[in-house]
């Protein structure tokens, strides 16, 4: 059952990354074991990792080969770099993408907790007024109350549901 090719998610990357290292370090610990060279009764050199008892060996240094980085190695290296540095930006853009959209959802249901604060509010009145330019009253009519309210309502559930 196979559905394609399958994506190299960053999941999937991080795991290949974790065994390439894991396997580089015992092939690393593997070479690291000691060399030693030594003289038999008859005059014959021997190598080994492992000298025998009766023998006193020398150890020898061994070097590791030159690390071949040829062209394509490194481009390929570079690939990887790019590709986990954008994996970074995108992953770091989401995150401030769903702070935003945490705030704005504070900030709206702050809102509609004023809102609604404020048409309970609303009922509990009477009668509602105007002030005049000389800063007196002039009340409005009952259809003018009624009227308030109702558009106050529909901008509370337009504006929270």
């Amino acid at each position: 059952m196979s559905d394609g090719p399958r994506k190299l998610t960053t999941g999937r990357m991080i795991v290949l990354l974790k065994s390439f290292l894991v396997l580089s370090m015992v092939f690393s610990m593997s070479v690291s074991a000691g060399v030693y060279r030594w003289v038999d009764a008859d005059g014959n050199t021997h190598f080994g990792d492992q000298p025998p008892a009766e023998v006193a060996p020398k150890k020898v240094k061994v070097a590791p080969p030159p690390v071949s980085n040829d062209a394509s190695a490194q481009e390929r290296q570079q690939r990887m770099q790019d590709f986990l540095s954008e994996q970074q930006k995108d992953r770091e853009a989401r995150q401030v993408d769903q702070a935003k959209a945490a705030e704005q959802a504070a900030n709206k249901a702050d809102l509609c907790a004023k809102m609604r604060a404020q048409l309970k509010n609303m009922a509990r009145i009477s009668t509602f007024y105007d002030l005049d330019e000389n800063g007196d009253r002039v009340y409005v009519t009952e259809d003018e109350n009624e009227q308030l309210r109702k558009d106050f309502r529909d901008k509370v559930k337009q504006a929270c549901g």
